[in-house]
């Protein structure tokens, strides 16, 4: 055996611990409008959850699960608060994860069922990902979790992936990451949800960014409460994310006082949300806090276009 050899097995052996410890997980994603459903098990029961990175930890639809009065924190979600009236321990199961004796919210979700016409067992947020990289793929339709056993770290990228096009450090608010974009040449903090149909943006940036968005108009929107409010709704140009600039997204201009008052952590501008995940594949590596993108090959035929019209989506991925 040559010293050259000899070097890259003892990499490959530095390297396999990493890799043998941790547990793995490919979920297909079924899709409620915009909103990403993963199947999940919690105790005996099997069905779909919402993946919801904006609500700080896992909550149970209470119309299909019963818990106990609880003295616990309340749970915050997008639009403020929510409030809390009861808990449960469950072992909960994402393919051939387990997450053992995890405590649990219960809240009512009946109005998201009713708007969607799927049965939701709950939502899964991103405090469960703590120990976890997400890879979230819309153009393969899957969600990828690689959860580290106790005292081990998760590879930063899988060495047979390219590169991601760009890496970019986040933080946490709450269980959500949030990163630094860039907007008329200004940086922002926001968030990156995966349970928001529309990207949100502070409604005190209007004015700044009226050269930046097209096709504004008032429109009824609905987050985790039941509650409907009247927002601005535009498409937003020349988003800058490290490397990438975006095609037009679709935005919700909103009152963010609610969020940052409510949940821990930076003072966010505004949230990614669905239109911006049609764009890329995103790698959450919540143990190093990088966010790798890689754009998908068909969001390179779909150009800026600045118009009044009616415009095209974003990306068109076949849904």
């Amino acid at each position: 055996m040559n010293a050259v050899t000899k070097s890259l097995l003892l990499c490959y052996l530095l390297l396999l611990p990493i890799f043998t410890t941790a547990q793995s997980a490919k979920l297909a994603i079924t899709l409620a409008d915009k909103l990403i459903l993963i199947e999940g098990k919690v105790d005996d029961r099997i069905g779909y959850f919402l993946l919801d990175l904006g609500v700080s930890d896992v909550i149970l639809n209470s119309a299909h699960f019963e818990g106990v009065i609880s003295k616990e924190k309340g749970v915050y979600g997008l639009n403020g608060r929510l409030s809390t009236a009861e808990t449960k321990r469950v072992n909960l199961s994402l393919g051939n994860i387990q997450w053992k004796n995890r405590l649990t919210y219960l809240l009512p979700l009946n109005h998201l069922e009713a708007a969607k016409g799927k049965e939701i067992l709950g939502l899964i947020g991103g405090a469960l990902f703590n120990k976890c990289k997400l890879l979230i793929d819309l153009s393969q339709m899957t969600v990828e979790i690689e959860k580290a056993s106790s005292g081990e770290s998760t590879a930063s990228y899988d060495q047979h992936d390219l590169a991601p096009t760009s890496i970019l450090p986040f933080k946490l608010k709450g269980g959500m990451p949030w990163v630094e974009v860039r907007l008329n040449h200004m940086f922002f903090k926001f968030g990156m949800d995966t349970a928001c149909e529309y990207s949100l943006i502070s409604a005190k940036l209007l004015p700044f960014l009226e050269d930046l968005i097209f096709n504004k108009r008032e429109v009824n929107s609905r987050g985790v409460s039941a509650k409907i409010k009247q927002v601005t709704a535009a498409k937003l140009t020349q988003l800058e994310v490290g490397l990438l600039t975006c095609h037009p997204i679709g935005i919700l201009f909103v009152d963010m006082g609610l969020i940052n008052q409510n949940i821990p952590g930076a003072k966010l501008d505004g949230i990614l949300g669905f239109d911006f995940l049609r764009q890329f594949k995103v790698a959450i590596n919540y143990h190093t806090r990088e966010i790798g993108l890689w754009r998908h090959p068909s969001a390179t035929k779909h150009p800026i276009l600045l118009t009044q019209e009616v415009s095209r989506d974003s990306i068109r991925l076949g849904y």
